[in-house]
């Protein structure tokens, strides 16, 4: 199996990442502020009483990283792709990879995508041009849009040619595993000997008008539900919160805080990272992608049988389950997962349970689809390197049916973490486990 080859030269080992996410001033960028934030649970997501991860997308960001792209062609560009240029230009800063001198050349650039955002904001301007009103230049810059942003692919087709990159170069949309799913492939490709690199980018961008409609009309169901005497478990039928801060792990949590971003993760082999004397972050062993055996698309797992397969697959024969020191769980800010997650860590763990860390840090950022898999990878190799627990962002008073230690305040813990897990999960009970280790 790719996850146990023989050749220690080809493990993947993280060198570099980097954000385009909420943060001071509107924009984290770097791996320092991105630790400044996580290594506190410091919350990102509130603008003038709306909790929503805002991200600044302004081209002067993307020309300061990019001096040499012309502005003409920025502006063309939706800003999903400006932060997906952005989150690129800091991770290969950060790992040492100049690509102005060909370091991606051959480099795989991939994306993760969960919402159609840009694609849909695309497809209306143009249903939405008058014929008769609309001139030559309009129409081609219509065009010309609708090629760069009208597919999945937008993303990774722009980083690629910004790099000027021959290497594969594809897109993967799976929810909000997308990331996490994303960097296992590039971990086989780098096992298998096909790459040397690969940039993992994970990206998205919601419209705030969109949710605050969207909120309305969830508000609008539990009325009409009232009326029928029915009443409506908010946890479960409307998620989404814009009016308080999302606390996973806590009993006060209102539900989850959208947000915009995106996240770049670079992975290398050990042997091109040692010939150029990169410093790593965290060892990556492997992932595993598993579903829960239900008959519905939609309805959630709590035994979360998939998890726990995947996780399983993930750790055989590299660790045992008494090895993990932590766990990055995928909760989101709605309770469900509390108890989800709390059956998930005791099948795993057995008696362990209530002892092992398992903390998240979308609260930092909002629950943002396509770069949560890098999220939980970032943090949890910074916790790797630095042999401390990050708290679980804005979780002040634990929920009883949390059966694990959530970590929670504004510190970090000092501990030894060796072996993590990170966890993910989309529609359906897909899930995604991410086994990382020190370098």
């Amino acid at each position: 199996m790719a996850d146990q080859q023989q050749d220690p030269g080809r493990d993947t080992l993280v060198t570099g990442m980097g954000f385009a996410l909420p943060g001071p001033g509107g924009l984290c960028a770097t791996s320092a502020e991105f630790l400044d934030i996580v290594s506190t649970g410091a919350c990102h997501v509130e603008n003038d009483g709306v909790f929503f991860g805002q991200v600044r997308t302004d081209v002067a960001d993307v020309k300061e990283r990019y001096p040499e792209l012309p502005l003409k062609a920025l502006k063309l560009y939706s800003p999903v792709q400006l932060l997906g240029l952005i989150s690129m230009a800091e991770a290969c800063g950060d790992a040492g990879l100049d690509w102005r001198s060909g370091a991606l050349s051959e480099a795989a650039i991939l994306a993760a995508r969960d919402g159609g955002d840009c694609w849909s904001a695309q497809y209306a301007d143009i249903l939405n041009t008058d014929r008769a009103k609309a001139t030559k230049d309009e129409i081609n810059e219509l065009g010309t849009r609708l090629a760069l942003t009208g597919i999945p692919m937008d993303v990774a087709n722009v980083q690629v040619s910004v790099v000027a990159g021959t290497g594969p170069n594809f897109t993967v949309s799976n929810g909000c595993t997308s990331s996490a799913v994303l960097l296992g492939m590039a971990h086989r490709m780098i096992a298998d000997g096909e790459v040397e690199v690969a940039v993992v980018t994970g990206a998205d961008v919601f419209g705030l008008d969109f949710l605050r409609h969207y909120a309305d009309l969830l508000d609008r169901y539990a009325e009409l539900s009232a009326e029928e005497g029915v009443t409506v478990d908010a946890m479960e039928d409307a998620a989404l919160a814009m009016g308080a801060q999302m606390r996973p792990y806590d009993k006060n949590s209102p539900g989850s805080n959208m947000g915009s971003g995106s996240i770049t993760i670079v992975v290398e082999s050990r042997a091109h990272a040692e010939r150029r004397g990169a410093v790593p972050y965290s060892r990556m062993l492997a992932q595993r992608t598993r579903r829960s055996p239900q008959h519905s698309a939609f309805a959630i797992d709590r035994a979360g049988t998939g998890m726990v397969q995947a996780s399983r697959d993930a750790m055989a024969g590299i660790v045992e389950p008494d090895q993990i020191d932590y766990v990055n769980g995928g909760a989101e800010g709605d309770r469900v997962f509390h108890e989800t997650e709390s059956n998930i860590v005791r099948s795993l763990f057995g008696d362990r349970a209530s002892r092992l860390p398992v903390t998240v840090q979308e609260a930092c950022f909002g629950h943002n689809g396509g770069p949560l898999g890098g999220l939980g990878v970032a943090a949890t190799s910074l916790m790797i390197q630095r042999d401390a627990v990050f708290p679980t962002a804005g979780c002040v008073d634990p929920d009883d049916a949390c059966l694990f230690d959530p970590v929670p305040g504004s510190t970090a813990r000092p501990q030894r973490v060796d072996h993590a897990l990170s966890f993910n999960y989309t529609v359906g009970m897909v899930s995604s486990a991410i086994l990382l280790g020190k370098a």
